[in-house]
C-alpha cells in the first residue's frame, strides 16, 4: 500500500495540468495518497501528503491582498471554513520553503511559493510565485486552458506591482501582453478583462505599440459584449479602456469612454423597459429600467452632461408613469430592487 501511494505521490508531482487541472483534483489526489500512507502505518509520508492536500485545497479568490487571496473552499457545520489554515501542520512554512526549491513543477512552485507569501508573509517567496506564474502562463497556454492562464496571468501582475521590482513588473508585463495579444476570443473575454486590470498597475511599462494592442482588442470585446447586451461586461470593459487610454495620454478618448459607461445604463434600461418577464427574458419592467435610469443620471450628472441629465430624467418621469399606481408602493418597491447586473461593481 505504502509503494502505491508513494507512486501515486509521484504521478501528481509530475502532471503539469492534463491529468489534474484543478487544484481541487490535485488536492483530493493527496487526501487519497495520505489515507494509503496510513492505511500503511507510514505516518511521516501521510504527514507529508497532509500538508500537500490541505495547500491545494485552498481556495484562489479576487482578493489579492495579504492574506486573502488563498481562502477557504466552503464552511461547514458551525461556520468552520475548511480547509482551516490553523489546523495545518506546525511543520508546514518549512516544508514549503523546501518544495518551492526542489519542485520543476511551475504549477507546484506557483502555489507554495504564493501561499508562504500570502499565508506567512514570507518575503523570499513572494518573488518566487511570480517567476512560478510566469512560467505557469506558458504551461497554461500551450495545454488550451485560457482560464487558468489569464488568472496566472493577474496573479503575477498583481505580486509584481506590490514588490515593485522592475525586471519583476517588466516579465509579467510582457507575459500578461502576450497572453492578451494571442487568446482573444469570446470565451476567454471575461479574464481579459480582468488581466488588463492588474495590467494597469504596472502601466508605465506598456510601450506605445502595446497600449494600441490593448485598446483594440478591449474595444473588440466591448463590441462583443454590446452584440449580446452584456451590459455589465461592457461597463467593466470600458473601465479598463479609461485607464489605458488614460496611459495613453488621449484624454478625449478618455472621457468618450466615461461618456460610454452612462450610456449603457441607458441602454440596459431601455431594453429592460420592453420586457415583462414573459418572452423577452425576466428581470424587466419599469420598477427594474427606472432603477438603471437613475445610475445613468448619477453617471451624467457627475460628468456634468447636462443634455443628457436632462433626457434621463424625462425617461425616468416616463417609468414612473407605467409602475405601479401607488406611488409610494413603487418607491419602496425599487429600493428593493438589486437591479440585475446594472448594480455589480
Amino acid at each position: 500500500m505504502s509503494t502505491r501511494a508513494a507512486e501515486l505521490m509521484r504521478r501528481i508531482e509530475d502532471d503539469r495540468g492534463k491529468v489534474y487541472p484543478l487544484a481541487s483534483e490535485r488536492s483530493e489526489a493527496y487526501k487519497r495518497a495520505m489515507e494509503m500512507f496510513l492505511s500503511s502505518g507510514n505516518h511521516e509520508q501521510a504527514n507529508i501528503a497532509k500538508i500537500e492536500w490541505l495547500v491545494f485545497a485552498f481556495q484562489e479568490t479576487d482578493k489579492h491582498e495579504p492574506g486573502a487571496y488563498f481562502g477557504p473552499r466552503f464552511t461547514g457545520p458551525g461556520k468552520v471554513p475548511f480547509p482551516d489554515f490553523y489546523e495545518l501542520p506546525p511543520h508546514t512554512r518549512e516544508y514549503l520553503k523546501a518544495r518551492v526549491d526542489a519542485t520543476s513543477n511551475p504549477i507546484h512552485r506557483a502555489r507554495y511559493a504564493d501561499f508562504l507569501w500570502d499565508k506567512f508573509q514570507d518575503a523570499e517567496a513572494g518573488p518566487a510565485a511570480v517567476t512560478a506564474y510566469i512560467d505557469c502562463i506558458h504551461l497554461y497556454n500551450e495545454l488550451g486552458d485560457s482560464n487558468s492562464a489569464f488568472r496566472a496571468a493577474r496573479r503575477a501582475c498583481h505580486l509584481a506591482t506590490k514588490f515593485g521590482d522592475t525586471e519583476l513588473r517588466r516579465a509579467a508585463k510582457e507575459a500578461a501582453v502576450k497572453l492578451i495579444a494571442e487568446l482573444v476570443t469570446q470565451a476567454d473575454l471575461g479574464f481579459v478583462r480582468k488581466v488588463g486590470d492588474a495590467l494597469t498597475d504596472i502601466g508605465d511599462l506598456l510601450e506605445p505599440d502595446e497600449r494600441k494592442m490593448l485598446i483594440e482588442r478591449f474595444e473588440h470585446m466591448r463590441a462583443s459584449f454590446v452584440s449580446v447586451r452584456n451590459y455589465f461586461l461592457e461597463r467593466a470593459t470600458l473601465k479598463v479602456l479609461r485607464q489605458v487610454y488614460r496611459l495613453d495620454g488621449d484624454s478625449v478618448a478618455e472621457r468618450r469612454a466615461w461618456l460610454q459607461e452612462g450610456e449603457s445604463y441607458e441602454a440596459e434600461g431601455d431594453y429592460k423597459l420592453n420586457l415583462d418577464g414573459s418572452g423577452g427574458g425576466p428581470g424587466g419592467g419599469p420598477v427594474v429600467a427606472s432603477h438603471l435610469y437613475q445610475l445613468a443620471l448619477d453617471h451624467f450628472m457627475q460628468m456634468g452632461e447636462t443634455a443628457k441629465v436632462e433626457s434621463l430624467q424625462k425617461k425616468l418621469k416616463e417609468a414612473y408613469a407605467l409602475g405601479p399606481a401607488n406611488y409610494q408602493q413603487f418607491v419602496e418597491g425599487l429600493r428593493g430592487v438589486p437591479g440585475g447586473s446594472g448594480t455589480q461593481n
